[in-house]
């Protein structure tokens, strides 16, 4: 069975991960989090002090995470899949650095049915033309640290260049811009909806997620992905081509 090591293990995601693991061929062999817990999992605050064997590690903690993740990976390279959010320009840089050493998956977002959005509306975009408007409207628990969403932002990237991003527009929208507008509230788990507003139509893309299993499952599968791949930076459209071409 192939092992995996969770930053943010004592998380939310990191609970789904350690609940959907074995049902991916996996087994959590030990966790790294800042806020120790009890669990029958070894967990570490010190990367120095893990000694458990590894395949590969899963992030879903906070950015400031990655410099333990560096110096983890310049002790054992192995593959890294990234699904933390709110990285600044030159954590992403870091990032970019480290996979050119070991195989590394980031996404703002594991679900593939969300990989199937960002798709349908690169297709819509196509078919529409500059003559609509785009608005995303992203809705998270009342927890979720970082806003926009990291989804949103990959979501807004495919459509539009990042100058064109307006966040939690006020006043009028001049053309060509892409709005994004974030709700916090309760347990929501994630919801994002893309609309394209015409004179005379309205066309409407959007994603539930109603279980945080989908994340895992997601994330097993880019680990996977990352298993079999050579050293350099990949996303969820490299798993996706993949599928399509198994």
């Amino acid at each position: 069975m192939k092992k995996a090591l969770v930053f943010g293990i004592n998380g939310k995601m990191g609970a789904a991960l350690v609940q959907s693991a074995s049902a991916y061929g996996y087994e959590i062999s030990c966790g790294f989090d800042v806020s120790p817990a009890e669990s029958d999992i070894p967990t570490f605050t010190d990367v120095r002090d893990i000694t458990a064997p590894y395949d590969v590690v899963l992030d879903f903690s906070r950015p400031q995470s990655l410099s333990a993740i560096v110096a983890l990976n310049a002790i054992v390279k192995t593959p890294v899949v990234i699904a933390t959010t709110g990285y600044n320009d030159s954590e992403l840089k870091t990032i970019r650095m480290l996979a050119e050493r070991t195989p590394v998956f980031l996404s703002g977002n594991m679900s593939l049915g969300v990989a199937a959005l960002k798709a349908a509306a690169k297709a819509a975009q196509a078919v529409l033309g500059d003559a609509f408007d785009i608005e995303i409207v992203e809705k998270h628990h009342n927890q979720k640290v970082d806003s926009p969403s990291g989804t949103a932002i990959m979501l807004a990237d495919a459509l539009a260049p990042r100058e064109k991003h307006v966040i939690d527009r006020f006043g009028k929208r001049n053309r060509g811009e892409l709005g994004i507008t974030s709700v916090r509230g309760g347990g929501v788990v994630g919801e994002h909806e893309i609309g394209f507003y015409g004179e005379d139509e309205i066309v409407t893309l959007s994603h539930s997620a109603r279980s945080r299993k989908l994340f895992a499952a997601g994330a097993f599968k880019a680990a996977d992905f990352l298993l079999g791949a050579d050293n350099g930076l990949y996303n969820m459209d490299d798993l996706v081509k993949k599928l399509l071409d198994a």
